[in-house]
Order: structure tokens, then sequence, then C-alpha cells
């Protein structure tokens, strides 16, 4: 069967090919998006299916290493040995890929890491930085990266509460962040009862103590309408 020419093809659609295809599409082409595992229903994989066999035993999101696997050396004088059993790599399988059963934490990089050598020579000295170290500033600065992390925090519908907007600390956010330009798309997480009993006793211990922020995920604390995805 031939199939209808298109403009562009993207090789699995997790996070990168599924970002890639969006936003082609969004300028005009044609996409076609191949991936090797099956879609994933959200009411019969994941609501009504709490099967811990499966999923945390069998590993029914990730890839088969029994089927087709990866190797793995440590070093160049290993021989590469095939992976069989799951660990911290776990590729998933499927459309979403791995962005399927990720914890889905989205940390941004701190504005001081993009100046680590600069800040450290500003702060302590250049010969506070041994002469073997290659530790290097980035070349580029958070203040250029903002933007694309604000367009992905909105594009993937990132839970969250700002801790520091255009340099303003924000009660509940994480006061240690870089600026942002604006608050997260939707509130953050319920809080669990661990949290609540850890963040009472920290405030019982004293100020002294590391305040505490709700974290931010790629998990939906609730109805997010994002207008890159309408028809």
């Amino acid at each position: 069967m031939k199939l209808p020419r298109v403009d562009a093809v993207c090789i699995g659609v997790g996070w990168t090919g599924g970002i890639m295809a969006a936003e082609l599409t969004n300028a005009g082409m044609t996409v076609v998006g191949l991936e090797r595992g099956s879609g994933q229903r959200e009411t019969k994989d994941f609501q009504n299916d709490h099967d811990e066999l499966k999923y945390s035993v069998r590993g029914r999101l990730y890839q088969d290493f029994a089927a087709e696997t990866v190797t793995l050396r440590h070093d160049r004088r290993e021989r590469a040995l095939p992976i069989r059993r799951l660990g911290s790599f776990s590729p998933g399988d499927g459309v979403g890929g791995a962005g399927v059963h990720w914890n889905g934490q989205t940390y941004r990089y701190h504005p001081n890491d993009f100046r680590m050598r600069s800040d450290t020579i500003e702060r302590y000295g250049a010969s506070k930085i041994p002469a073997e170290m290659s530790i290097q500033d980035w070349g580029v600065t958070y203040e250029e990266l903002e933007p694309f992390y604000d367009r992905f925090e909105y594009m993937a519908g990132i839970a969250g509460r700002a801790g520091n907007l255009g340099g303003r600390i924000q009660p509940g956010g994480n006061p240690f962040e870089g600026p942002r330009a604006r608050d997260y798309p939707i509130g953050p997480m319920m809080e669990s009862y661990a949290g609540a009993v850890l963040r009472q006793a920290a405030a019982d211990a004293g100020s002294w103590l590391v305040p505490l922020f709700s974290s931010r995920h790629l998990l939906s604390s609730g109805d997010f309408d994002n207008p890159k995805t309408r028809a």
C-alpha cells in the first residue's frame, strides 16, 4: 500500500519527537509520527488498571529488553554487554515514550549554574579553582533561556507555585529559584499528609531550617487548557 507523501516523519513520539511534530504541524507542515509501541488509553491503562505486577515488576510501560536491548560498558577496556534487567535506565515503549512513566520533575537550572566559573572567581578568587579543574561558564545565561523554560512549562502543563516572580519572592514557592516571568500554568499538587506533618515540624523547630516549598510536577493538579493542542 502506497501512503500519501508528507513533509516530515518523526521516528518516535515521546517528548522530543512529540514536541518536534507539534512545532512542525503548527508551522503548516504535514507530519506523521512512527512509534514502535502502542498508544496508552487513559481509562484502560491508568485509571482502572492498578496492576502492580504488570507495571512495577514486569515493566508494562518499558522497552522489552528480552526482545530488543541496548549494550553497556563502563570504559573502553570492557566488552559491551546487553542490558537484561531494568534499572535507573528505563526507556519507555509506546506513544509518549518514557514521559508516560517518569516522575515528572522539571527543575530549571539555577542562574549560578550558567556562570559557575565566573561566580566562583568573583566570590572567592581565581586561586580557589584548581588548575586541573575544567569548570567553565555555559556561554548562555539563565536570562536568555528563561523564555524557553516558560514556553515548555506552558506547553506541557507543569503544576507548581512560583517562588520568584521578576525578582520578588513569593510565599509558598521556592525562594532560591531564578526569577521567572510568570507563575506556573496550573497550581501545585495537593499536599500529602506526610508533607503536612513535615511542614508543621519544621515550623515548630524554628526559622533556622531551610524553608519548605511545593515542588513542580508534570502531573495535572487541575484542568489545563493548552492552546497549542487545539484543532
